[in-house]
């Protein structure tokens, strides 16, 4: 009873009460904060990725980090606000265009002569080795084709009404990340310092989580880069080999189209290939369609998966399918957080296993795996 009776002394009641204060306030911040928390990712990651440009930046200007973090920030602004506005210019005309040209198209016609053309072209001896007959060539485009392209005018309005009722939502939340982008620059070296400074580790362990979380943040940009690069290479020798006309401006919109998650590359191939099989291309179209979802769009799930792995020595097989749960859960940031997580946890692993399994703990930074310090980054 005297045991039990220990327990509600003074110190034990204050830190109890400290405690569930403390919950509570971090609770209400984070409600507070809630509808904000993906802006202040996308400025994180900014940041993390142009924080050594904005280290040479402030020393040019003299230790004058407040106006390093500006131009910084505006340059960003001005780089993603330029190529929008001049996209948005052209998108209603050619929308418009767009719609009224396949409005004006009779997809039936359409169909029945690209089922007939099917039929009695190269292609149809390599289909009746699969058992489809003539007739059936014929029914499946019909069917098939005819009835989809039907749907593409009312697909295009619904798509593009959406994008413009949408974009007012997007412009607000740019300006929220610009803001966060500015202060992370700014102040991020004082705010990881405070933020690493709560966890309950020794200075070696505290640098060694700081490194594995700007470490594959900066391994996932560079990764998509990279992606975006070999994918504009692919796509631009495919177009050319169909003989589609400036290839190289289709594979350098492919390489921007990259960065766009769950369409990507597809979203310029794709169509490329309809558009020769309307044009009455088969061979080519079937062709490029097959080459761009088995290499263009297939070579994504490699190449990010193995630069992250080599940057972060994390297993590229579960780096994968991390990728793949990060965007099902978390949608276009899954791509960061997926590994983020991942790394975190692997690296919380390792100093559990190096403290509380009596492994030999790291004395010094050289003892360290090349990382940046603390205040190499927010």
């Amino acid at each position: 009873m005297r045991a039990s009776f220990r327990l509600f002394t003074r110190e034990n009641l204050f830190a109890a009460a400290f405690i569930a204060i403390l919950v509570t306030l971090l609770w209400l911040v984070f409600s507070v904060l809630e509808p904000f928390w993906m802006d202040f990712m996308w400025a994180l990651i900014f940041a993390l990725t142009l924080y050594p440009l904005f280290t040479r930046l402030k020393n040019l200007l003299r230790g004058r980090g407040t106006l390093a973090a500006l131009i910084l920030t505006l340059l960003i602004l001005i780089s993603l606000a330029l190529p929008g506005s001049f996209l948005l210019m052209n998108l209603g005309q050619e929308a418009k265009d767009a719609y009224r040209a396949l409005s004006k198209i009779s997809f039936s016609e359409k169909g029945l002569v690209l089922a007939q053309k099917l039929r009695n072209s190269g292609l149809q001896p390599y289909l009746e080795r699969w058992g489809i007959q003539p007739e059936q060539t014929e029914a499946l485009v019909w069917n098939g084709i005819a009835s989809g392209l039907k749907d593409v005018p009312r697909i295009i309005g619904e798509r593009v009404s959406a994008i413009f009722k949408n974009l007012a939502i997007f412009v607000i939340h740019l300006l929220f990340v610009m803001v966060a982008l500015f202060f992370f620059l700014r102040d991020g070296s004082r705010y990881a310092h405070f933020i690493v400074g709560l966890l309950p580790l020794e200075r070696p362990y505290q640098e060694r989580a700081v490194s594995a979380f700007s470490n594959t943040v900066t391994a996932v940009v560079r990764s998509m880069f990279v992606t975006a690069f070999a994918q504009g290479i692919l796509a631009g020798a495919g177009f050319a080999a169909v003989g589609l006309p400036v290839p190289i401006l289709l594979g350098l919109l492919t390489a921007v189209n990259s960065f766009i998650p769950f369409l990507g590359a597809t979203s310029v191939w794709l169509p490329a290939s309809i558009w020769l099989i309307i044009q009455e291309e088969f061979l080519k179209g079937i062709g490029l369609g097959l080459y761009g979802f088995f290499i263009i769009s297939m070579i994504d799930n490699f190449i990010k998966p193995m630069i992250i792995g080599e940057s972060t020595k994390l297993p590229v097989f579960i780096l994968f399918f991390t990728i793949l749960g990060g965007l099902k859960v978390y949608g276009v940031l899954g791509i960061f957080l997926g590994p983020i997580i991942l790394s975190m946890g692997m690296a919380f692993l390792t100093i559990y296993r190096e403290i509380y399994l009596s492994a030999p703990a790291p004395k010094t930074e050289n003892d360290l795996p090349p990382s940046e310090s603390l205040t190499a980054g927010p």
